[in-house]
Order: C-alpha cells, then sequence, then structure tokens
C-alpha cells in the first residue's frame, strides 16, 4: 500500500484507540471490542504522554532547572516535577508540554516524508531510555517504558523493514492525533474548570493571562501543526 494511503488507515486507527466517545458509542453493544481497544488505546497514547511530559522537563533542564520526576500513568495522564529559578522560566517550562508534542508531531511527519522510519524509532527508544533512566519513577510508567523499549528494540535488530514502516507510521500518527486531542480536552477544560486545568492554569497564575487564552492557543497550535503536516508531508 502506497505510504499516503497507510497514513490516512493509521490516522484513523489513530482515533479509534484514541476512545473518542461518539466512536465508544458504535461499539457499546460489544463490551470485549471496546475494551480491547481502549487497553490498546491507553498504551499507546503513552507516547504522547511521554512527549509531552519530556517536554516540560527539557524546557527545565534548559532553563536551568531540575526535573525531580515524571509520573506516566495508565489512564494517559501525566505529570511533570520540575524546579525553576524565575518566573520566565516556570512559564517556559508550563508552555512546552502542549507545544513539543504538536513540534514532536512535524519532526516525526518529517522523517515519514524522508522515509526514515528507523530514526522514528530510535527517537522513541532514546527518549523512554532517557525517561527510564532519569526521570520516571512510578511503577506504572517504569514497567510501560522496560516494555516499549523492548518492543522497540527487538524490532530494529531484526530490521524488519516492512514492519518498521508500519510501526513509525502508526506512532507518529498517534501522537498526531494526541496533539490534538489533547489540547482540545485542556481547552475544554480551561472552560469548563479554569482553576483546576493543569499547564493552563499554572500560565494563567505565572501571567496573569486567563486559563481560556492558554487552552485556544494551545488548541490552535495544534490544528496549525496539523495543517502543516497535512499540506507539507502528506498532500505532497
Amino acid at each position: 500500500m502506497e505510504k499516503t494511503n497507510l497514513i490516512y488507515v493509521y490516522l484513523i486507527i489513530a482515533f479509534v484507540l484514541s476512545n473518542i466517545p461518539f466512536l465508544h458509542s458504535l461499539i457499546k453493544g460489544n463490551a470485549r471490542v471496546s475494551r480491547v481497544i481502549h487497553a490498546i488505546g491507553m498504551s499507546v497514547a503513552l507516547a504522547n504522554t511521554m512527549v509531552h511530559e519530556s517536554s516540560h522537563g527539557l524546557m527545565a533542564f534548559l532553563t536551568g532547572g531540575r526535573i525531580r520526576g515524571i509520573t506516566l500513568s495508565a489512564d494517559t495522564s501525566g505529570l511533570a516535577e520540575t524546579t525553576s529559578n524565575s518566573r520566565i522560566a516556570r512559564i517556559l517550562v508550563s508552555y512546552a508540554g502542549y507545544t513539543g508534542s504538536s513540534l514532536v508531531a512535524v519532526g516525526l511527519f518529517y522523517l515519514l516524508f524522508l522515509g526514515e522510519y528507523a530514526w522514528i524509532i530510535y527517537f522513541f527508544v532514546i527518549l523512554s531510555a532517557i525517561n527510564w533512566l532519569f526521570w520516571v519513577r512510578n511503577m506504572y510508567g517504569f514497567l510501560w517504558l522496560t516494555s516499549f523499549i523492548g518492543i522497540m528494540v527487538f524490532f530494529l535488530f531484526k530490521d524488519f523493514g516492512i514492519l518498521l514502516m508500519h510501526i513509525s507510521i502508526f506512532l507518529s500518527c498517534m501522537v498526531l492525533v494526541q496533539s490534538i486531542i489533547s489540547a482540545f480536552v485542556i481547552l475544554k477544560l480551561s472552560i469548563t474548570n479554569r482553576k483546576d486545568a493543569g499547564d493552563t492554569t499554572n500560565l494563567a497564575k505565572f501571567t496573569y493571562i486567563p486559563a481560556l487564552f492558554w487552552g485556544l492557543l494551545f488548541f490552535v497550535q495544534s490544528i496549525i501543526a496539523a495543517y502543516f503536516i497535512t499540506r507539507q508531508y502528506i498532500f505532497f
């Protein structure tokens, strides 16, 4: 199958596995299928959570702060505990999560465009290894990283060319889809529960700009990234 068509297929699969409510309602009559989709979706979506939380951690490091630890949870939520030395640094660290996911999605599709499938897997292996060695300390996150690294390294060393292509496209599509969905969720939270809306609440506290502004910014960024990817690397 042509690469562009594979991207379409895996984008659809990524949406299905992302547990969008209306898709869940379509299969509510089959509890087993729903549970399988839920379990697979949660597990794979953690790749984007890792990217998101690692972006916080990297920005903390770049601004002279410290990464105290990262938590990756079974429900795909995550938490990066960082310390920063200034308000500007705290703003940059809070801003980095959703922005990092969108930028990584662009980078992954650029590598797909070049046909550098193995480098996409290398990226995830290296990022996972950094998290495993230095940042993640909760048991579920540790076990997920161990299994994820093991699976990726197995496929790299076995050199399954066609399978590497499928895996790299799938992971890239999942990061893109999750970056949009998570940005939409935080936008919704910034409207309905602005005092407990994650990064947007922190940014509102540090900048005195309402959480809704940051929620809109994150969502618009994700849409712009998706549009750029579509124009540059899919419809090329």
